[in-house]
Formats: C-alpha cells, structure tokens, sequence
C-alpha cells in the first residue's frame, strides 16, 4: 500500500512511521482530483482502505470520512489507514445522485474499471489498484438524496470462502441492524473480493441529509471495526445483527410518478404489491409486487421516477 500510495505523492512529500499525508489522487487521463489521507502508523500492522463519497449526495459517511481522517492519531494506529473522501468529488459538488457529472454513470455499477475507460471507469479502476494493496476494504454509504434507508451492511459472496467469512464477521461489528450477503460483480465489494481483499459496504443515512448524531454513530461503528483490526488501540464490541441470505431490487420499466405502497424495515410477502408508477394524469402505468418474503431495507422517496432507477429492495431472510 504504501508504495502505491507514493506513486501518487509529490516527489518531496514522503509517507514515514507516525505521520499523516494530505492531498489529491490524480485519477489518470482524467481531470478527477480524489483528496486523500494517508496516515502512517508509528508500527507495524495491517492495510485499511477506507472509502466514501462513491456517490455524491450521500452525506453522512462523507463527513464520517472527513473527521476520521483528522481525528486519527498516527501514534496509536498499527499499520496504515487510506482514507478517500470524497472518491467521487464532482458528483458531490454537483449534489447528483447515483451518477457521475462526466459520463453519466453509476461508479458503483463498473467496478473494477477500465485504465482507459470513461471518467468513472477510471475512477473505479484507481481504487482497484488500492483494494488490491490493502488488506481490509471498508466502503462508507448512505442514503442518496432520494432514498430512505434502514441502517445495513451489504458483504460480497464471492473471492471464496475464507475472504465471505471475514467480510461477514467485520459487517457484524459495525452494529448495524441488518447484514446481506451480495453476489454482483460491478460493484465495489465484489471487485475487492475477486481481489482477495475483504470488506464490506455500509449504507447509513437518509435523503441526501446529515447530522452530527448520524456521523458519531458511524465513527464509532468504524472505529469498532478497526479495534477488532487491532490497527487503532481499544476493545471491540460485538453485536447482535439479522442476517439476510440476499437483497432483491426493484426497478423502474416506466417513467412517470412513484407511490410506494409499504415502508422502511416492513415485512413484505412474495407477492405483496410494493408500489406503482403512474402518469402525469394520475393514470396507472406499472405496479411491482414483491419476488420474496423479506424486510425493505431502502426505498426511493422521491416522486419523480426514470427508467432503470432503482423502487426499492428486499432483504431475504435465511
């Protein structure tokens, strides 16, 4: 890791023991400056990389990001800690959601990327190369400006069994209520773990809006995290969390007008209409009915609705 991470220093600016690093990646062929921490502990210990801001509306984690990099003191860490914040810095200045300013797409949907692909694909590609270095992946979500979610943690099923039980044990100690397991391949997790890195990807957060409660409550779930690492001092908690076999999404074959038909953290089952969108009349055009028994983890508040976007999502119980 910390070679690869001076591959993007300036020539004077040198990563030693007990130190911080400010700065920006440079995203290659692209006009994307990612700003960086990097902190080197005073010993020896295991490779974090830690992520947030892959989508720009979702606030909470951003700044959960942004304090964790100021608050950590390299003389207590063991190993060293990355932390991007935000990875996706124009979306977050153009307060978009799920997309990218630059080619339209969804960053968490081309991972691992492309060296030569569009702005996302490279972005997606630089932070392969450090999921390749580290040796824990912890990707930091939340509710985009659109959506209403239930606190979760999402682990990737795939990079075999050894990697799925890590991620799994670490999305338990985040203290969230609900962990998923996930088998998609485009998305952060998935690529980390085809890596043989494991982690998790968190979500926290409701409708594009943050609070000081919101960010404490993910520090410290974090924080538990890296206690367990034993790469920051102190003694992790363990807790009790309801473990989902998969997450089933519903999207949008119509443009129009969303009306939900349950709620956050409900209980559906298979069969139970979730929603239907509707035309700038009022006139029905699709309704969506559930495919499992399972708990809605999140759901689009937003009225306005396009083809593709995702409605909502079901957490199937074992």
């Amino acid at each position: 890791m910390i070679q690869l991470i001076k591959n993007h220093f300036s020539e004077n600016s040198e990563s030693k023991a007990n130190s911080k690093i400010r700065g920006y990646i440079q995203v290659p062929g692209t006009p994307v400056e990612m700003p960086f921490t990097f902190i080197h502990g005073a010993q020896p210990g295991k490779s974090i990389l830690l992520t947030a801001g892959v989508h720009g509306g979702e606030y909470p984690c951003i700044e959960t990001a942004i304090q964790l990099a100021n608050e950590i003191d390299p003389a207590e860490v063991s190993g060293t800690i990355l932390i991007i914040h935000p990875v996706n810095p124009a979306a977050f200045l153009a307060r978009m959601q799920y997309y990218g300013p630059f080619d339209g797409k969804n960053l968490n949907r081309v991972f691992p990327g492309k060296a030569t692909g569009t702005v996302s694909e490279r972005i997606a590609y630089q932070i392969n190369e450090f999921q390749q270095a580290a040796d824990f992946f912890l990707d930091l979500h939340g509710g985009d400006i659109h959506e209403g979610l239930v606190p979760f943690v999402i682990y990737s099923q795939l990079g075999g069994p050894e990697v799925a039980s890590q991620s799994r044990e670490l999305s338990a100690l985040l203290g969230f209520p609900y962990v998923v397991g996930s088998v998609s391949e485009n998305g952060s997790i998935g690529a980390a773990a085809k890596c043989g890195t494991p982690g998790f990807l968190a979500e926290l957060g409701q409708c594009g809006r943050w609070s000081i409660k919101e960010v404490e409550e993910y520090k410290v779930a974090v924080c538990n995290v890296l206690q367990f690492l034993e790469v920051i001092p102190g003694k992790h908690s363990t807790h009790e969390v309801q473990y989902l076999d998969k997450m089933l999404v519903s999207t949008a074959s119509e443009e129009g007008c969303w009306y939900p038909a349950v709620e956050l953290e409900s209980s559906v089952k298979k069969g139970q209409k979730l929603g239907e969108i509707r035309d700038f009349f009022g006139v029905e055009k699709a309704s969506y009915f559930a495919e499992s028994d399972g708990i809605i983890l999140y759901l689009v508040t937003s009225l306005a609705i396009t083809v593709n976007d995702p409605l909502c999502a079901i957490g199937v119980i074992n």
